[in-house]
């Protein structure tokens, strides 16, 4: 019936639904982030932890805010439906909506940012390879993340990490004498 909707999302709401069920916590109440809905299920591993496992662990995994969006858009789309064209009532309906969009989308894109950048910094860290060939290698087509990894391992081989500190309670066999 309805052919103009203001939004068309990707996804339908089932499987939105469905899939942040899954993978996601729902948030409760939060005053000062109202605007999010989910968090993450696996809480991120440190820098401390070798990027292989933060991989398998999701670190750099998309976050819940472009599904959350669409959620909305689904909520905006509704209320659409339900108001008609009376383009007064509906604006005063969709403005917190168009709000919760707004600061997911700015949540989305410092999410987004800021993985992009770690993982930048995690394969620099973690292979032999300059930043040069790094946005050489990343710019290829690549089935996912762990795919990646595991080919720069072998094309660039790991590099050999040497502690910067010495551990605690750590003492040489000459010190033990």
């Amino acid at each position: 019936m309805f052919n103009n909707l203001p939004y068309s999302p990707l996804h339908s709401r089932e499987w939105l639904e469905k899939y942040l069920k899954k993978n996601f916590y729902t948030k409760k109440y939060d005053r000062f982030m109202w605007w999010r809905s989910f968090t993450l299920r696996n809480n991120p591993l440190s820098n401390r932890h070798p990027l292989r496992d933060r991989i398998i662990n999701g670190d750099f995994d998309l976050g819940s805010f472009v599904f959350e969006i669409e959620l909305v858009e689904h909520r905006i789309n509704d209320k659409f439906k339900e108001i008609g064209h009376d383009p007064v009532q509906y604006l005063e309906a969709i403005s917190l909506d168009r709000a919760r969009i707004k600061r997911l989308k700015e949540d989305r894109d410092k999410d987004e940012a800021k993985k992009l950048d770690e993982l930048q910094r995690a394969f620099l860290c973690e292979f032999k390879m300059t930043k040069d060939q790094y946005q050489k290698e990343v710019v290829k087509a690549h089935k996912d993340l762990l795919t990646f990894y595991f080919k720069m391992e072998t094309k660039y081989g790991l590099r050999a990490v040497t502690l910067p500190f010495k551990p605690k309670g750590l003492r040489l066999a000459s010190e033990r004498c």
